[in-house]
């Protein structure tokens, strides 16, 4: 099963990096997802969770900028 604790907690992970890079700024937000998008690729081989985490990372980057948008 892909939905463990330790999977749920690691994708957690990238869901507070990019929270914290959200109230940094925009340009911090997009390098984040960048690099958590690029360290998906490289350190991930297990292509459900590959896509798990990528959707994870993909989403709450379009979630934080639409509401970075909705603010001002």
């Amino acid at each position: 099963m892909i939905l463990t604790i330790p999977v749920l907690l690691y994708q957690l992970l990238f869901v507070v990096i990019l929270v914290v890079a959200h109230r940094l700024g925009r340009a911090w937000l997009n390098v984040a997802a960048g690099l958590c998008l690029l360290w998906t690729a490289t350190h991930v081989f297990f292509l459900p969770l590959a896509v798990l985490q990528a959707t994870v990372i993909v989403t709450t980057y379009f979630v934080l900028r639409r509401r970075a948008g909705a603010t001002r």
